[in-house]
């Protein structure tokens, strides 16, 4: 992970915290590929509790799929048990597990009190579109030799976004329901699933203008 592309202090301290769990993890010598399936479970769960309207438990899962979902990389390099095949399977759930939180993010917002309903299911998919765009690219453009790091919206920053939006709207939606202040229920969700549905697109087209800069600099096409 590029330090120049982490941006801000919660960022840093996020992912050191990363590191730190994942030497812990290293010592009790199971494979990483146990910590790349429990991040998927965690986010099925999530995706569950997100779905069923229990929002506060929904992003607890979240933080916690993706913490796993960081460690089993750092936890390979650790342990230096990283396979080409680890490499693959992590990619593959990682997107299994966006598939899970942005559906449950989907059916919750069809179980929404507010209006537009239809719109921000529309831009819950717009988002998932963009969250599994972003590690397309990078992905496609890694395999043509190409570092692809560029732009904010990574998948921690996604997860980190989306669990302490869903966190705060669990605690604050029966207060706002109570008040009958139904203009702000599901607010601050709402908010980040049109940040991330317009950001994670900007990023991989970001990437996608890097890669072809890098190219053109190489002499290809």
């Amino acid at each position: 992970m590029s330090e120049n592309n982490r941006q801000g202090k919660f960022i840093d301290g996020y992912i050191g915290a990363v590191n730190r769990v994942a030497a812990l993890l290293a010592r009790t010598g199971l494979s990483p590929s146990v910590f790349t399936i429990a991040g998927l479970l965690l986010a099925c769960a999530a995706g569950f509790f997100l779905w069923t309207g229990h929002l506060f438990t929904g992003g607890v899962l979240l933080f916690l799929g993706g913490l796993f979902d960081s460690v089993d990389g750092a936890v390979a390099r650790i342990s230096g048990k990283a396979t080409k095949f680890g490499a693959l399977l992590d990619s593959t759930l990682d997107r299994y597990s966006e598939f899970a939180v942005f559906l449950g993010f989907y059916g919750y917002l069809g179980h929404s009190y507010a209006c537009f309903v239809d719109f921000f299911q529309v831009m819950a998919i717009v988002a998932l579109i963009g969250s599994v765009m972003v590690s397309y690219v990078r992905a496609r453009s890694e395999g043509l030799g190409i570092s692809c790091s560029v732009g904010f919206w990574q998948r921690p920053e996604r997860v980190i976004a989306l669990g302490t939006a869903s966190i705060i709207t669990g605690a604050l939606n029966p207060v706002l329901i109570s008040l009958s202040y139904n203009y702000l229920h599901d607010f601050f969700i709402k908010l980040i699933i049109i940040i991330l549905a317009v950001g994670a697109n900007i990023t991989a087209v970001k990437r996608l203008f890097h890669g072809r800069a890098v190219l053109r600099e190489r002499g290809s096409r």
